[in-house]
């Protein structure tokens, strides 16, 4: 007996990328439905996304894709650089 003889295989159906689909548009919607936390570097990003309909901000240093690009982990700014 060989080691992939007992392995399930996903349907094909379920190996195809799918995009711009119905189902698609969907899950985004439900994924977002309770609202959308954006990162944002600056106050004037804060203030945009606020307006635009964010439910919260998490207010970084750089922009999380810069810091994980250089090996880093991303991780909230110190609350004190925040003005309430």
């Amino acid at each position: 007996m060989s080691v992939n003889e007992n392995t399930a295989q996903a349907p094909a159906v379920f190996n195809e990328i799918q995009t711009g689909t119905a189902r698609v548009k969907r899950g985004m919607a439900e994924m977002l439905k309770g609202g959308v936390i954006m990162d944002v570097v600056t106050p004037d990003q804060a203030k945009i996304a606020e307006d635009a309909g964010a439910v919260a901000v998490m207010a970084l240093e750089r922009v999380p894709a810069d810091i994980r690009k250089d090996g880093g982990v991303a991780r909230m700014s110190d609350p004190d650089m925040i003005d309430g």
